[in-house]
């Protein structure tokens, strides 16, 4: 005698239909139905799938968020300050992140500047961004790729953790310089990086001189007068080599 196969019934049973389906099916079937009312019908599904999406996105993410573990800071900055470095952010939160249905990635788009932007997803279909517009990292006399390159990476770990909430080695103590205001942009310090390199000085020089641990902790109000003494720096220099 044959064995008669064992079926589990809640393994079986389909997914209950969506109540809003069924409701635009029996409309759909409606004799002289206006179109526009069918229209007004989808539009409505569409709006509640993206709220309902958004709203999956965002507990989904509260919940990975609570169960980010600590991330090393095994990159060295200026001053040897530590911070995490993108390979570091990546390895640590993916885990968590895959567990809750979530994913992020990058999309680089290259022009006159370089634009990042990283990219959580959620199963449920909603996407979160975050972008940031670069120019190319053309200090230490990197070669056009190498540009690109530097400032790809400096993008993706900026992004990654603006759109992951992360704080890894910004905040500085500093006397309190930076504490109650803005720092410079990200296109601000590769300008200045730029600068510094031409004035034939470090970046340590400048931290000193503004009494702050890294320079893209910079006071954002600072920016233009580190720039100016820069230009006067560089214009000693050319008058030294004269």
């Amino acid at each position: 005698m044959s064995e008669v196969a064992k079926i589990d019934p809640q393994a079986e049973a389909p997914a209950p239909a969506d109540p809003m389906v069924n409701m635009i099916e029996r409309i759909a079937m409606t004799p002289d139905l206006p179109i526009e009312r069918l229209e007004k019908m989808l539009d409505m599904k569409e709006r509640m799938d993206r709220q309902n999406a958004q709203a999956q996105h965002a507990a989904a993410f509260a919940q990975a968020s609570s169960e980010f573990p600590a991330i090393p800071m095994n990159g060295r900055g200026h001053n040897k300050m530590p911070y995490a470095t993108l390979k570091d952010i990546i390895a640590h939160t993916r885990p968590v992140l895959s567990r809750h249905g979530l994913a992020l990635n990058f999309a680089v788009e290259t022009g006159d500047t370089i634009r990042v932007t990283a990219r959580l997803s959620h199963t449920s279909g909603h996407v979160e961004t975050v972008s940031i517009d670069l120019p190319r990292d053309t200090s230490g006399s990197k070669n056009a790729v190498q540009a690109v390159g530097s400032s790809q990476t400096y993008g993706q770990r900026y992004t990654a953790q603006a759109i992951l909430g992360l704080s890894l080695g910004e905040d500085t103590e500093d006397d309190g310089r930076t504490a109650t205001g803005e720092t410079i942009t990200a296109e601000q310090y590769l300008e200045l990086r730029e600068l510094v390199e031409r004035a034939g000085i470090t970046e340590d020089v400048v931290c000193k001189a503004e009494r702050v641990q890294m320079l893209d902790a910079l006071p954002v109000k600072r920016f233009q007068h580190v720039k100016n003494q820069l230009a006067v720096t560089m214009k000693k220099k050319e008058q030294a080599s004269a």
